[in-house]
């Protein structure tokens, strides 16, 4: 994994889930219960350190009203970018975010898939058949946000045009993928990090009620 604050490629990934979107008694939580903890492994995308917030990105929704980031909290989000229509590329990695989506089985639900659009079109999609809109959400990028869109995914060594972003719960922006990571590196990504909240959660709840 990289950090984009100091270029260190090891971080373990536990750092992640005590850094974003998780509250700080989370830290003494993981140590009480090491059981709770994901396999070591050296995290797949880079690090944005620190975390940025999303809520200062003002979008507009398909009706062109502001869209409110609280609509989205408590969900995982895996967020593209698209200029124009949707060509080939963007429908590849529309699909292959969705199949991201839906590997995680149940956990789905956890997860939202998000496109944010600039520059809007007559038709995003050229194929009246196409099904990559399914369980997409697709917000509006005004020019006036370009600056602050530009600021919060500036993220070193990936080009924002087909990148992957990861916000957790909170609406922190906390890992990029460039356009050529594999996506079973995303995947296996989100699966830890779901795993690793859910375990927190399941631990809180049973402290709560013993």
């Amino acid at each position: 994994m990289q950090s984009i604050t100091n270029g260190r490629s090891y971080i373990p990934l536990l750092v992640l889930i005590l850094l974003f979107g998780l509250p700080p008694t989370a830290g003494w939580l993981y140590v009480m219960n090491p059981q709770w903890l994901p396999d070591k492994h050296k995290n797949n995308g880079t690090l944005v350190s620190p975390p940025r917030p999303l809520q200062s990105l003002h979008l507009k929704d398909g009706n062109n009203r502001n869209f409110d980031w609280s609509t989205l909290s408590g969900r995982w989000l895996l967020i593209s970018r698209n200029r124009g229509v949707c060509a080939d590329d963007c429908r590849q990695q529309l699909q292959a975010l969705r199949q991201i989506r839906r590997a995680v089985g149940a956990e789905r639900i956890r997860v939202e898939q998000l496109l944010i659009q600039e520059a809007p079109v007559a038709e995003l999609f050229t194929d009246t058949s196409d099904t990559h809109a399914e369980d997409l959400n697709i917000l509006y990028l005004d020019p006036d946000q370009l600056t602050e869109f530009e600021r919060l995914f500036s993220v070193s060594g990936i080009d924002p045009g087909r990148a992957t972003y990861l916000a957790d719960p909170n609406g922190m922006l906390m890992m990029g993928y460039t356009a050529s990571s594999p996506k079973k590196d995303i995947l296996k990504d989100l699966e830890t990090l779901l795993k690793a909240s859910r375990n927190w959660t399941t631990g809180v709840n049973n402290g709560h009620n013993g």
